[in-house]
């Protein structure tokens, strides 16, 4: 199967499964009921309006009027109420016929359900009897919250077992002089274990929760150690690991033929490190192939997965290739076909955690109103739904998108629904990866997020499915890939898969530190020695180097330290600017960064200087502040360089200079008593640069004193000097011809000159009958022939101008030379 078939047997599959469930999906609780009898819209329009509300409210039996599939009905009004653009809806249906309506909302109804669809319903039921399993997903979820520090860090794991809790609730203030006040109050409430198990549980320490606790993950730098020693967390009753091999990959190794011939990875992103390490390893597979049509159109062979836990995520419009960025290409304007960069899975998920002691189900919902967190409320969205096992307090309905700064103050409901954020991304890809049936589509879960990782991974066990994981760990734009995906990658790429090393926690923590330093554990991502005495930052900012083995060893952080003090040293930097950048490089700065920031501060502060040089040396050219100001700000924005701003300072000193010559050089030549012609030949010769100012004064002088010689000479000053006139002739008979020829023409150009003019009167006639009949195209010509014209006219009005004033002038220097002004040709005896 080519990989040039984007849309390929996965779109089969999922038309199928979604006339399947399309009838099941109906049978919803009370808050997702849709009315049976849908209303007959045939006719109407949606009023033009400006704001979204009223035609989300129009929309919404237009919606259930193209599909019956429920999920989709939801899906689709997400999307125009809260993932679109406000303005992109209004933009796309205010004023639209309700025909056009649906003709639109169906080509979005396939794109979302055919086109772009990928995975299936993430409905799944995970096996939980053991009650050991309980213990650690509620250890998990322990981690997870006070990572997040929704809880105490200071509550014990024994504490946070039990049914009740104590927290802190930002509540408002019940006053009438009073206005949006609160208040932060103490509360004692059902706990995140009740909410999610149905009751308390027994905090056993189980060999899971033994090795997260060994390797630090209760200590400062929990995040750390979780994501450094995934490999050896996570063991089978056999003690290998779950993630037995595994890729690192850096960007530049990623190319459109990173998979096997028709492979495709779709991955479902939770976030982005700041290096947006995985959107642009996505950008990286991007290759070109033929349509049926003939044209060449564009695909990638990784893919983003958007389902419906990634739209109640709170962090959901963070992420580069966001959905909400992506309806600038689904939201497209009218009678236009949607465009996604993304797939998409719009069922709603449904999770059921089997246990000894009963069971509990995890879904969402949507409803026309939500709560939003500390009982404030909106109008639609999905939410999360938790029936747990206890039958006396078992539903609760939970905040989407509900943010760290809202969980913190806000009820045990708000901070469950928090962690419910990553949870549910973290089960639908576990349910991707479950019921694919299609052999070349791979997926995976994206993040750096060690919390959600682990719960992913352990999750993954429980359902005896691959742990499929793209891991970004380092700012070097690095990745970790694991799973049985990796069985899929092109075996002819320079990617090596290579064996975990399963290590025993105690047994790191006992070795010797030697130079502060880390050794590979087999996974390629170094883990610390001791988790004591090196900090994060000091990881993250090591560089990795190949020892004489092949393995990767980190470079000890001081002796790092050392050469980079060196080196920015030698750049000239001061003690100040030293230290602060070596306390960068310490909090985790990458050694590459540090080098350019300090090449970046050297570059300033060179510019600095250059930027003062450059001031003095424009003011001791006499500049006014103005000028020199406005020349400055070019040099700041790169618009000249120094030599630039010299140059250009030189040119305005030398045409100011150049002014003022010419504005004396003016006066003295009135001084000398030459008529206007005359002087204004001269100041043209010195604009030109035929003449400089002396030039043009001994000129001036020779005038002066021809004409003391001649009068008649002074006549012909203008003339002379305009290079333009006509030389005087060296005897009558030539000014004789000139006269007789310059008098023919101009006859001829008259004659033309008049015949223009006629042509242009019958050409605006023509113009004015043409546009009265109301002819469109007879009245375009009319115009294009009156243009013409006009232009005709103007050119032979000029003509005759031009002739009429070289026979002028050449009669004045006919009569200086004795030759009568109207004199033709003498006539021979001949002709006589």
């Amino acid at each position: 199967m080519s990989r040039n078939m984007f849309t390929s047997i996965a779109t089969t599959a999922s038309r199928e499964e979604n006339a399947a469930n399309s009838l099941v999906r109906m049978a919803k609780n009370k808050r997702n009921s849709t009315p049976n009898k849908r209303p007959n819209l045939t006719n109407g329009a949606i009023p033009k309006l400006k704001t979204k509300g009223p035609i989300i409210n129009a929309l919404v039996p237009l919606i259930r009027q193209v599909t019956n599939d429920i999920d989709l009905q939801y899906f689709l009004i997400s999307l125009y109420d809260d993932t679109s653009n406000d303005q992109y809806t209004v933009d796309l249906f205010s004023g639209q016929t309700h025909k056009q309506v649906r003709d639109i909302i169906q080509e979005h109804a396939t794109m979302f359900s055919n086109t772009f669809y990928r995975g299936s319903a993430p409905n799944l039921s995970f096996d939980l009897t053991n009650d050991d399993n309980v213990v650690n997903l509620a250890y998990i979820m322990y981690l997870d919250m006070r990572h997040d520090e929704t809880i105490n860090k200071s509550l014990s794991f024994d504490d946070f077992c039990k049914a009740e809790m104590n927290v802190k609730v930002k509540v408002k203030v019940k006053n009438k002089n009073t206005v949006n006040k609160t208040q932060t109050v103490n509360k004692t409430q059902k706990s995140p274990v009740f909410i999610l198990f149905g009751k308390a549980i027994t905090p056993i320490e189980t060999s899971f929760i033994k090795r997260i606790r060994d390797f630090g993950g209760e200590g400062d730098n929990a995040e750390l150690a979780i994501k450094n020693n995934l490999p050896s967390i996570h063991l089978k009753p056999d003690e290998t690991s779950y993630l037995p091999i595994y890729k690192q990959i850096n960007i530049d190794q990623i190319k459109s033929n990173i998979l096997k011939e028709g492979h495709n990875l779709f991955m479902g992103i939770d976030q982005e490190d700041e290096k947006a390490t995985v959107t642009l390893n996505i950008s990286k597979t991007k290759y070109e192939f033929t349509k049926i049509n003939g044209s060449v159109g564009t695909a990638k062979i990784f893919y983003p997965l958007v389902s419906v836990a990634n739209l109640m995520d709170p962090g959901k419009n963070m992420l580069i290739e966001s959905a909400k960025e992506n309806t600038k290409y689904s939201m497209r304007a009218k009678g236009t076909l949607p465009l996604s960069r993304l797939t998409w899975n719009y069922k709603q998920p449904k999770f059921v955690f089997k246990m000894s002691h009963g069971t509990t189900e995890l879904s969402t919902s949507y409803r026309d109103e939500v709560k939003t967190g500390n009982g404030n409320k909106k109008k639609r969205g999905y939410e999360y739904t938790i029936n747990n096992a206890n039958t006396n307090d078992a539903e609760r309905i939970l905040s989407s998108t509900m943010s760290k700064a809202k969980a913190k103050v806000g009820t045990t409901n708000d901070r469950v629904a928090k962690f419910m954020g990553d949870f549910m991304q973290a089960l639908t890809m576990v349910a991707h990866i479950k019921h694919n049936t299609v052999a070349k589509y791979n997926y995976c879960l994206a993040t750096g997020d060690a919390m959600l990782c682990n719960s992913f991974i352990f999750m993954c066990s429980i359902a005896k499915v691959s742990p499929n994981l793209w891991m970004p760990i380092s700012k070097q734009q690095t990745s970790l890939v694991y799973g049985n995906m990796l069985n899929n990658f092109n075996p002819n790429s320079n990617i090596k898969s290579a064996p975990t090393e399963v290590r025993n926690a105690n047994k790191v923590r006992r070795t010797p530190n030697r130079s502060n330093g880390a050794r590979s554990n087999g996974s390629g991502y170094a883990k610390p020695i001791s988790l004591t005495s090196i900090s994060a930052g000091s990881l993250a900012g090591s560089t990795v180097a190949s020892n004489n083995n092949g393995n990767n060893e980190i470079q000890s952080p001081n002796r790092g330290r050392t050469n980079l003090n060196k080196q920015l040293r030698a750049k000239g930097l001061n003690n100040n600017t030293v230290n602060t950048l070596l306390k960068n490089y310490n909090k985790g700065m990458n050694v590459n960064n540090v080098i350019n920031k300090a090449n970046t501060i050297v570059l300033n502060k060179k510019k600095a200087e250059n930027k003062k040089n450059l001031n003095q040396r424009l003011r001791n050219k006499g500049l006014n502040n103005n000028t020199v100001n406005t020349l400055l700000k070019n040099y700041n924005t790169g618009k000249l360089n120094f030599n630039g701003a010299i140059a250009k300072a030189n040119t305005i000193v030398l045409n100011k200079k150049k002014a003022e010559n010419k504005k004396n050089l003016n006066q003295r030549l009135r001084n000398k008593g030459l008529n206007n012609n005359t002087r204004i030949a001269l100041l043209n010769k010195y604009n030109k640069g035929t003449l400089n100012v002396n030039g043009v004064i001994a000129k001036a002088n020779q005038i002066i004193n021809n004409k003391r010689s001649n009068p008649a000479e002074m006549n012909l000053g203008a003339a002379i000097m305009s290079g333009e006139g006509m030389k005087r002739p060296r005897n009558s008979a030539n000014y004789e011809a000139q006269i007789a020829n310059l008098q023919a023409q101009l006859a001829r150009a008259q004659a033309a000159q008049n015949a223009a003019e006629k042509a242009k009167n019958a050409a605006a006639r023509n113009a004015r009958n043409a546009r009265n009949a109301s002819n469109a195209q007879a009245a375009k010509n009319a115009r294009e022939k009156n243009a013409a014209a006009n232009n005709a006219a103007k050119e032979a009005n000029a003509k005759a101008k031009r002739l009429a004033r070289a026979l002028k002038q050449i009669q004045t220097n006919a009569s200086l030379a004795g030759v009568s002004p109207n004199q033709g040709l003498r006539k021979s005896k001949r002709q006589r």
